[in-house]
């Protein structure tokens, strides 16, 4: 590795010699100190490499001999580096078009704004370019979490808001409120979920609710100031109630698991199968059945896609045959616990609203006397509950 890396820095020469006293050309270089690399001898001479700062010094040898001396070929680093020095404005080019990639890739290039239906999406931009969020900045230096933060406050409709970067753009994926659909309650603020009110903050229109009380789902939290009559004209403005209604919510969910098992798992070996797809027929260049004993399937297929929607009619297939075994597990109590509370928590964290912060965690063990272990997990919130409903 060293030598090729010495050999390649200081550079070589493959040249051909030919004439009636090579023999006597080989002593004399010899006697010059030079060395030859890889001599090899042909009916048109003899082929030899050398050194790039040895080959000035076989004129005299040459000469002597009378032998004549053709390059055939040269390669290491002085000779790569002539090349470049002679193309000094496309090396220019090439360090500056480098450089300006690399500063744009640190910068916000384009700012989008996702999974809104209600929310207007230049609304969201210009609130987030207060927060600093704008195009042409550096990326790194902005707190994307905390700028999520401060529009979830400002943006009562969404339920959730999340800033993810992908290279130069910046991408604020937003969860709105769930709106029950009440048709009668039109521009009032009713409950997402069940729960015990705490907070109540009223902007527009007059609370139905006290602090301290239990709604239910759908229940009118905040009604609007002005009634939606059925009998107005339907492009007249609507108002609806502004606020906010904070509570503790609940979210539970159980797990269990046995503490003797029989199961089918993958063992991890894989058997690959490649072959091609011709309209409806597929050939199977490898593999084309599977060598195991239990075993299942996954097939992917790759075409390209030369124009628009058409497509070459001969499509890749790489068939993968994944390894199956019948696997018997004997758990104790605590492990067996401990999948079924990591289960039960996983089912809570489907259940709860991106975003919104537990605010106390309960683990209970129930009694189970069919061989396996249930736990439920109880997770405490504390949310804003109000949201408008459907018209």
């Amino acid at each position: 590795m060293f030598e090729w890396l010495r050999t390649f820095w200081y550079g070589r020469i493959l040249f051909l010699a030919r004439g009636e006293h090579l023999a006597h050309f080989v002593n004399q270089v010899s006697k010059e100190g030079i060395i030859l690399y890889h001599t090899q001898k042909s009916e048109r001479g003899m082929r030899a490499q050398i050194k790039l700062a040895d080959f000035r010094r076989l004129r005299r040898p040459a000469r002597r001999t009378h032998t004549r001396v053709h390059i055939v070929a040269k390669y290491g680093w002085p000779f790569v580096a002539a090349r470049w020095w002679r193309r000094k404005g496309l090396l220019i080019g090439i360090v500056i078009i480098a450089s300006v990639l690399t500063i744009l890739s640190q910068l916000v290039l384009s700012i989008s704004v996702t999974g809104n239906k209600n929310l207007v999406a230049a609304d969201v931009i210009e609130r987030a370019e207060k927060l600093g969020l704008r195009t042409w900045v550096y990326s790194k230096d902005l707190d994307l979490n905390g700028i999520a933060k401060s529009l979830q406050e400002q943006l009562p409709d969404a339920a959730w808001i999340g800033i993810e970067r992908q290279g130069t753009s910046i991408q604020i994926r937003v969860s709105e409120k769930t709106r029950p659909s009440i048709p009668d309650e039109v521009g009032n603020l009713v409950a997402s979920r069940a729960g015990i009110v705490k907070e109540i903050m009223v902007i527009d229109g007059t609370p139905l609710i006290h602090e301290g009380e239990t709604v239910r789902a759908g229940q009118v939290l905040i009604k609007s100031p002005q009634v939606n009559n059925m009998s107005s004209a339907k492009n007249a403005p609507v108002s609806v109630a502004r606020g906010f209604v904070r509570a503790r919510v609940w979210y539970s969910a159980e797990g269990q698991i046995p503490l003797v098992e029989d199961k089918v798992e993958e063992s991890g070996r894989v058997a690959k199968g490649r072959g091609i797809k011709i309209g409806s027929r597929v050939i199977m260049l490898t593999a084309q059945s599977s060598p195991f004993e239990q075993s299942r399937e996954e097939v992917i297929t790759q075409s390209i896609k030369l124009w628009r929607n058409w497509r070459f009619p001969v499509e890749g297939i790489r068939v993968d045959h994944i390894e199956l075994h019948n696997v018997h597990i004997e758990r104790t109590v605590s492990e067996a616990r401990q999948l079924a509370e990591q289960i039960a928590r996983a089912e809570v964290q489907k259940k709860l609203t991106q975003g919104v912060p537990i605010v106390l965690e309960t683990v209970k063990v129930l009694s189970d006397n069919s061989g396996s272990e249930r736990v439920r997990v109880e997770v405490e919130t504390y949310e804003d509950l109000a949201v408008y409903a459907n018209p």
